[in-house]
């Protein structure tokens, strides 16, 4: 039987669940394999060490960047013949993306800084000859940059045990449209339809935003409500609420790499969703989906999806089909191939 631990490196250290892309990269992936006869676990990078990796066959480092505890987890899965993966949800590997990163653009560093960042993932990555990634567009990048690499493509999913949340089934007024953003690195995204979303808020129409949120992006608009950060199974609880949510993002080279998981989320929650026409999203298109491809189009898709919600039980069958579709148990089976683990265990079913 073949065996995998996931490396966290994250300020959480291990309490690395809190951690969203250590959530959706490798605590979904190990508890669903567990759930399959496959031995996994999650553990901090400064943890690693060869009692810790015994047993194990293979180690993914999740968004490793070079430190001196990198250094000492990698050469610790070398002394141990542990085969190692690194894994990336973001296009963070190489300086000459700091300029589109949400870092820089949002003034949360200087673009200097950024860039030895990238630098040092990019030292990092470097170590590696086998990659696994949220989007395709990661998979062309990391091609690019390491031509002898091996690299596969393992979308973000939902947890092994979600259930969907009750969702609202009556035709309340106002409606409110849902805005999860879960970091501050998103003003300039919000940007995009802060106008719009200024002129469509009125006595039937209001705008939640939950996460961490700089009041300022959003002060030219009446009467938005702003709940804190939540844990997982609260934030879900309020994606099923809303109406509709919204996921704007910025046109520019670090977006295009993003995984459509806020589009995942949502649709499975039975929530609509209007969001950025980016690969990934377009990749994740349903019927509760609607696409936007430019500045324009914000206003009309937000009101078309606000009409189509009185047909709550479409959207609950939709809802529970999309749930199947985007579970972690749809996607082991790329990384039973990637991995090159034979066909001696079976995928669980739901």
């Amino acid at each position: 039987m073949t065996s995998v631990i996931y490396l966290t490196d994250t300020r959480h250290g291990q309490r690395g669940w809190q951690h969203p892309s250590a959530r959706h990269r490798c605590y979904h992936y190990a508890d669903a394999l567990i759930a399959n006869g496959v031995r996994s676990a999650v553990a901090p990078v400064d943890r690693v060490t060869p009692d810790l990796l015994a047993g194990y066959d293979h180690a993914v480092f999740h968004r490793p960047q070079y430190s001196r505890r990198f250094e000492k987890a990698y050469q610790a899965c070398k002394r141990s013949s542990v085969q190692i993966h690194a894994d990336y949800d973001d296009l963070v590997f190489s300086p000459e993306y700091a300029s589109s990163s949400p870092l820089y653009i949002n003034g949360g560093r200087r673009l200097q800084q950024v860039e030895q960042q990238f630098q040092s993932t990019g030292k990092a990555a470097a170590r590696f000859e086998s990659f696994i990634c949220s989007t395709k567009v990661l998979k062309t990048r990391l091609e690019h940059h390491f031509p002898s690499a091996t690299v596969t493509v393992l979308p973000n999913s939902l947890p092994r045990l979600f259930r969907r949340p009750s969702f609202r089934s009556d035709n309340i007024r106002p409606h409110v449209v849902g805005y999860f953003p879960g970091s501050r690195g998103h003003e300039a995204d919000f940007g995009v339809l802060r106008n719009t979303m200024s002129r469509l808020i009125n006595s039937n129409l209001r705008l939640l935003i939950v996460g961490r949120w700089n009041s300022q992006a959003s002060d030219n608009i009446p009467g938005v409500v702003h709940v804190p950060f939540n844990d997982y199974s609260r934030y879900l609880n309020l994606l099923a609420q809303v109406d509709v949510s919204i996921a704007p993002l910025e046109n520019n080279i670090f977006n295009d790499s993003k995984s459509a998981v806020k589009l995942i989320e949502s649709v499975s929650v039975g929530t609509p969703i209007v969001a950025s026409a980016i690969p990934d999203m377009i990749d994740h298109d349903n019927d509760l989906t609607t696409l936007v491809e430019n500045p324009d189009q914000w206003k009309q898709a937000i009101l078309s999806a606000l009409a189509k919600l009185d047909n709550h039980s479409a959207i609950a069958i939709h809802a529970e089909k999309l749930a199947r579709r985007f579970s972690v148990n749809s996607r082991l089976e790329i990384l039973n191939k990637h991995f090159g683990w034979t066909d001696e265990w079976a995928i669980e079913q739901h």
